[in-house]
């Protein structure tokens, strides 16, 4: 008597006439899925060993079983079943192969940004049809603004599903202070302008020049200056303070003096002129002969020349250079006796 033997997954069914096998594939397969397969035969009497590759029989009810695939299962697999008759016949093995679909998505590593800013995940897949972020939107992208972590699932054309997650860290911008406004006062003062905080890059702008370096040495200048800087860290977040260093003292140069031995006026006294230790000042006769020249200016002019001799009643032209960066300083000066 002729024997029928089906092997079924759902609404599958794959027909085995008599006890002569032969294969064919049923459905897709996910990893991390449980299915169940079955046979059957003319009577119930009939006895089926099964083999497995790949997974695990969870269930086995003799005509059917249940077979766990593990995660990260990739090649096709096979079941085997043999059938043995009431009357001990064993039939030829069948066996079906069964497709894996094991899709996989990347969005990236974990992520950092600064405040106001935003990241951009990107589900890479090829085999995605469908995505589903977390917060339930379905696009291939999810922009994020805040901390926390977010993660994509996908499945493909099966069914089959896979899942990724990253954490996306949003940095505060640095907050640095300089301190209040200032000045510098005192003859051959430096002021060091730096923070506690140590950061990845510094960047200074001032009028007249820039520095990349972590401080800033001040020195006194004839007018108010303004310092200006840029910090950045170690998640290229950016913050930025400014200071204004102002000169307490006075810096009128007389346009005349009189060195005639009365006890008055007698030398060419510039105020505060001594703040700045690097000063040079130079004096010309109308000839464009130099005839007085100080590095720094501790002494004042008396009107004589470098050889202590006096100089005539004339108006001399002067050069005063701080040697800070500013434009040296120009004009005439009058020597009456």
């Amino acid at each position: 008597m002729k024997r029928k033997l089906y092997i079924f997954i759902g609404l599958f069914f794959l027909l085995l006439k008599g006890l002569n096998a032969y294969a064919q594939d049923v459905p897709v397969a996910c990893p991390g899925s449980i299915v169940r397969y079955g046979v059957y035969g003319d009577n119930g009497n009939s006895v089926f060993n099964w083999v497995v590759t790949g997974g695990t029989i969870v269930t086995n009810w003799n005509d059917s079983i249940e077979v766990s695939w593990p995660w990260g299962l990739t090649d096709p697999q096979t079941i085997t079943v043999t059938e043995t008759n009431l009357y001990g016949c064993t039939g030829e093995p069948y066996f079906t192969t069964v497709i894996i679909s094991n899709p996989s998505v990347d969005i990236g590593l974990d992520a950092d940004i600064c405040q106001d800013q935003t990241y951009e995940f990107f589900a890479s897949s090829s085999e995605a049809v469908n995505y589903l972020w977390q917060d339930n939107s379905v696009g291939e992208t999810f922009i994020a603004s805040t901390t926390g972590e977010y993660w994509v699932r996908i499945e493909d054309s099966y069914g089959c599903r896979a899942i990724d997650t990253a954490v996306l860290t949003v940095h505060q911008n640095p907050v640095i202070d300089l301190g209040n406004d200032t000045a510098i006062c005192e003859p051959g003062e430096i002021l060091t302008l730096q923070l506690d905080t140590m950061y990845s890059e510094y960047l200074w702008t001032y009028e007249g020049g820039t520095s990349i370096s972590s401080y800033m040495n001040v020195e006194a200048s004839t007018e108010s200056r303004d310092f200006w800087l840029q910090v950045t860290d170690q998640y290229g977040c950016i913050g930025s303070d400014t200071i204004t260093v102002n000169f307490c003292g006075e810096f009128i140069i007389p346009n005349a003096f009189t060195p005639n031995n009365d006890g008055v006026n007698e030398e060419w006294v510039i105020e505060n002129l001594n703040l700045f230790p690097e000063v040079t000042v130079d004096i010309y006769d109308r000839g464009g002969s130099n005839v007085f020249k100080s590095k720094g200016y501790q002494k004042p002019w008396d009107g004589t020349d470098s050889n202590g001799r006096k100089l005539p009643m004339d108006s001399y032209y002067y050069v005063i250079d701080l040697h800070n960066g500013e434009t040296p300083i120009v004009g005439t000066v009058t020597v009456i006796r």
